[in-house]
Order: structure tokens, then sequence, then C-alpha cells
């Protein structure tokens, strides 16, 4: 049995941690609005103020129109995925498996991976503290694969197991090797074992190798009553 000093001392550890985690992210945000959106804006505004210089009826205000016009679209779309990063609007819309569901969806689209998703909706109906936690995870977890596996599929399990969420997430890539393991930080391992912490579960890495065998991500949470 722990000592309840022991136990404190872990807790103020793993806040301490989730404050580090929620300034990275804070600080991540700042630089989209800045170097994304904000570049979006500075360049629509040059192009309005050059549109402006131009006399009436000229040939070159066409091609201005329609740049501005795509810059527009691009500002909407990184407004939208800086919302999203945020709360993802998903699980608002329609709970964990909904928005589990989207992610794989979006996942297989943009990456070209194909991707399975696992799970009996019922068993994923949480409140949203663990919503939010547990589709962080799985969000972190498809975005390593599509940074660092070269894999060609991936898939999601989760099922409950009495008291218990267990999850497992696998993919068919080049697998961890032990360097990969000493950056867990840059890979978003580090974020990721703190969420299920602050859940008081756990999270075990399977295949470090680096042979090609893929990397298993399995993830124990304990549910409320």
């Amino acid at each position: 049995m722990k000592h309840p000093r022991t136990r404190k001392q872990g807790r103020r550890s793993t806040d301490s941690a989730l404050a580090e985690i929620r300034e990275d992210e804070r600080v991540h945000i700042s630089r989209e609005l800045h170097d994304d959106l904000g570049q979006l804006l500075a360049t629509l505004r040059v192009e309005l103020t050059l549109l402006k210089q131009l006399p009436h009826g000229s040939d070159q205000a066409q091609p201005l129109l329609a740049s501005m016009d795509a810059l527009l679209l691009n500002a909407i779309s990184s407004l939208r995925r800086i919302a999203a990063n945020l709360r993802p609007r998903a699980l608002e819309k329609g709970g964990l498996y909904f928005a589990l569901e989207t992610l794989r969806r979006e996942f297989e689209k943009r990456h070209g991976i194909s991707c399975r998703l696992d799970a009996m909706p019922e068993a994923l109906v949480l409140d949203e503290r663990y919503s939010t936690a547990i589709y962080r995870i799985v969000q972190e977890s498809l975005t390593n694969i599509a940074r660092h596996a070269g894999a060609k599929s991936a898939r999601i399990a989760m099922r409950r197991d009495g008291r218990e969420l267990l999850i497992d997430i696998v993919d068919d890539g080049r697998g961890m090797v032990a360097g990969d393991m000493a950056k867990a930080d840059a890979l978003g391992l580090l974020g990721m074992r703190e969420r299920a912490a602050s859940l008081r579960g756990s999270i075990v890495v399977d295949g470090v190798n680096g042979q090609g065998g893929g990397t298993h991500i399995a993830v124990r949470i304990p549910l409320p009553e």
C-alpha cells in the first residue's frame, strides 16, 4: 500500500506534467494562429490594398479577386481546424464513438492509411472528461502512425472489461527502435501517458524492435461507476 505522502507526490507530479502539456498546447495553438491564420489574413490585406489601387475595370482585378477568395477559404479551414483542436466538435455532436469514427475517416482520407475502428457505441458512452482524454490519446497515436510508422494500415479496438476500458491501437509499420523510446516526449508518448494517468490509467507500448513488426499501444482506463 502506498504511503499517503507518496500518493500526494505522485499526484503533484501528474498535475505538473498535465499543466506542462496544456501549456505546450497553448503555445502550439498560438503559433498556429500566428503562422497560419495570421499570415493568411496579412496576405489577404496586402491583396486588398493592391485591388484598391487598380484603376476601374483593370484586367488585373479578376486574378486578385480569385486569389483573395482562395485565401479566405484557407483562412476558414484553418480556423475550423484550430477550433477542432481546442474542443473536437464531433464529441459535442455525437459523443465519443461518433468522434472516433470521424477521426478514423479523416485519418484515412488525409494520409491514405487504412484504419479500422472496432468498438460498440454503447461501450463508449462516457462523460466529457473521459471522452476528451481518450479521444486525445487516440488522436496522438494516429498522428504518430502517420508521421513515424510508415504503416499501410492501423486498427483501433476498444472494449469494456468489467470496470475498465481496454484500448488497443495497432499498426503494421516499421516498429519503434530503442532510440524512439528515448524521444518519448517528441513522439507525444509522454502526453498520452499523462492523459491516461489523469484517469488513473496506464499505457504500454510494444513492438520496440524496428524490424517492421509494427507497434502496439495498449491502454487501460478504469471507469467511474
